[in-house]
């Protein structure tokens, strides 16, 4: 990426040692296996980090099996990063201490600071003053990162995703955990996860710059409940949405949200209508909700973009092709009927009482030879310019045939899904499938979305897929000068 401004040394170095790191401390370690640092350690442990772990522990000598040190300045060898989870009155020592060591990175687990008034604001004060120029810290108020390649789980829980192209950043400790959880679920593999927290010293705007030189992360995803230093943040979005998307939940929009927004993480919401008028100028996809978020981020994972708004829509059933194709208009999209050749050609394969216009219904046949021909002939009709297709394939193959073992089964998805795959994968033009039965029958959709082919469960979300998808076409057209 041809980036004009580097990134602050010290952010990049330490968002490196914290993700990356060759050997963690957790300073608060503790016996208790309901506390926060057991579980940090067991998390580390059972997830398959390959570094060295410190239990830090003045009361202890040894936790999970690992020798327990009094303080992190007794530990042998450098230390790359620090999770921090205790209470708020001992940080500013910590950190002291932290410093003498020559940690770079540090993930403050702990509350009480931004958050509670005066008091908080004093120590983090101290903190800073102890910091400064020497170490960066992420929080206080968080839930711990994650990071797919340097096999860290820094949680809670021993949670890790596999592999994944997304970073995702989160204000929201509790319900940003829970979003991590979640993603895999929703066909989203998150590489990298950090909980935020106060911003205290890393903020919003260091994460998006940091994430978007990383070339292991494709897409950014972000929980906002308020930034700081807005501007900063708006300036780096600007500059990575032409290589990368961005997309975004922002909470607070009303002003009893607002409030309950400082109250959490001492967050300056600000005016929903400016946050909104400046994703809109940046190029950032706003979400309402994490259902959205994760729908725009697979959709823009997996799709090529549209070149145009014409959309064709192959269904066996023509009331929900009907509400697709309302979707898609009133996202900005067209649906506009096909040539009177390629109607010919479709009643070829499809009964005559089917309709060959767009939408394409083929009525609720099971005739191979139309659903697996079909979504080819209208993709390759040079005014299309994408395909939502609906209910095609193996979609319910296990309800129709209750008493067939799911090993027999098992070629036919795959054979069927592979041959409707070849078709969607031809043409260079995204194609989004609407499998309402996903959720129930998930073997097909595990089929297509393992081949890039993105699926939902409703018109609506595909819908809003197809028309994100299409107005980050339109975005880089202009940034672009197209």
């Amino acid at each position: 990426m041809n980036r004009l401004r580097g990134l602050n040394m010290e952010a990049r170095e330490a968002l490196d040692k914290i993700l990356m790191p060759r050997s963690v401390a957790v300073v608060g370690a503790s016996t208790d296996p309901f506390k926060w640092g057991n579980m940090l350690l067991a998390a580390l442990q059972k997830t398959g980090f390959e570094g060295d772990i410190y239990p830090v522990n003045p009361r202890a000598e040894e936790i999970l099996g690992l020798k327990c040190y009094a303080n992190v300045r007794d530990i042998p060898g450098d230390i790359d990063s620090a999770l921090v989870v205790v209470p708020a009155r001992f940080v500013p020592g910590v950190f002291e201490d932290m410093v003498a060591k020559e940690i770079k990175g540090a993930v403050v687990i702990t509350s009480g600071f931004g958050e509670t008034g005066e008091e908080g604001r004093e120590a983090i004060r101290q903190i800073r003053e102890t910091s400064q120029g020497k170490l960066r810290f992420i929080g206080p108020n968080c839930m711990g990162v994650t990071s797919s390649p340097g096999k860290l789980s820094a949680l809670m829980i021993p949670f890790l995703h596999e592999s994944g192209e997304v970073a995702f950043i989160s204000q929201s400790g509790g319900y940003g955990l829970q979003l991590y959880l979640r993603a895999s679920s929703l066909g989203v593999g998150v590489g990298k996860f950090v909980s935020s927290g106060n911003e205290s010293d890393l903020k919003g705007w260091e994460y998006l710059k940091y994430f978007g030189e990383d070339p292991g992360t494709k897409i950014i995803a972000m929980y906002i409940e308020g930034l700081k230093a807005g501007r900063k943040w708006y300036e780096e979005a600007r500059e990575i949405t032409p290589e990368k998307p961005i997309v975004v939940i922002k909470v607070g929009v009303t002003e009893e949200g607002s409030k309950a927004a400082a109250s959490h993480t001492g967050s300056i919401a600000g005016s929903d209508q400016i946050y909104d008028a400046a994703f809109k100028q940046a190029g950032v996809v706003r979400a309402g909700d994490a259902v959205e978020m994760f729908d725009y981020v697979k959709g823009l994972l997996y799709c090529d973009l549209p070149q145009g708004p014409n959309i064709g829509i192959v269904s066996n059933s023509g009331g929900v092709a009907v509400e697709t194709a309302d979707r898609l208009i009133q996202n900005g999209m067209k649906v506009p009927t096909l040539s009177d050749e390629a109607q010919e050609e479709i009643l070829t394969v499809i009964p005559a009482f089917g309709n060959p216009k767009n939408p394409v219904d083929l009525t609720a046949t099971l005739n191979m030879n139309s659903f697996l021909n079909v979504p080819g002939m209208v993709l390759k009709q040079p005014e299309i310019h994408g395909l939502v297709t609906i209910g095609l394939g193996t979609a319910i193959l296990k309800t129709m045939f209750p008493d067939v073992p799911q090993e027999d089964l098992a070629g036919i998805y795959q054979w069927l899904n592979g041959q409707l795959i070849n078709s969607y994968q031809k043409h260079g033009k995204p194609v989004i499938v609407i499998d309402p039965s996903a959720d129930v029958e998930p073997e097909s959709a595990k089929i297509m979305e393992a081949s890039r082919i993105p699926v939902y469960t409703t018109p609506e979300r595909a819908a809003d897929v197809m028309g994100v998808l299409y107005r980050r076409k339109l975005y880089l057209d202009k940034v672009r000068g197209e």
